[in-house]
């Protein structure tokens, strides 16, 4: 199966990106040997309908499925129209995180799991700790709690699951 992977470099041992939307990247991984394919986002600087546009572009590429830490509800939508399964990743390289949804281990999506206009402040992992502005600053913490909301609910998923075995 080939799987879109959002992510912040052209290789499967770059890190997953933060954002779908707005990723700088997508990564068509196929899970079985790895090799990849990749693609510059048309939408990371879009000034607004980033996850539609990002959505269209990955369902053009006709993957499996997609991976992501974030989608936001246009881009699910646009996806979940398309009958794409979108999987929740929960931080590591592109390689870890095929290798997690290889194992059955990464949650599948019911919805979209990012507030719409998330990612307007871009891929956090490009912003220093301190911008010096304070409202991006926020929207850059914003971010990053709702990321690690996602991955502790991930992470608890996977407890009950090995749990549960």
């Amino acid at each position: 199966m080939k799987a879109i992977v959002s992510s912040t470099g052209k290789s499967v041992d770059d890190t997953i990106s933060t954002v779908f939307g707005r990723t700088e990247f997508y990564l068509l991984v196929d899970t079985e040997d790895f090799t990849s394919e990749s693609f510059d986002n048309p939408a990371v600087n879009q000034s607004s309908g980033a996850g539609i546009e990002a959505a269209q572009f990955v369902l053009k590429k006709n993957p499996g499925s997609v991976i992501s830490s974030s989608i936001g509800p246009n881009a699910y939508e646009v996806l979940s129209a398309g009958s794409v399964p979108c999987y929740t990743a929960t931080g590591g390289t592109v390689r870890e995180t095929v290798e997690a949804f290889n194992r059955g281990e990464l949650p599948m999506m019911g919805a979209a799991n990012a507030d719409s206009h998330s990612g307007m402040a871009g891929n956090s992992s490009r912003f220093s700790e301190n911008t010096g502005d304070s409202e991006s600053e926020l929207e850059m913490l914003s971010a990053k709690l709702r990321d690690l909301r996602g991955q502790i609910a991930a992470i608890l998923q996977q407890l009950d699951r090995i749990k549960g075995e």
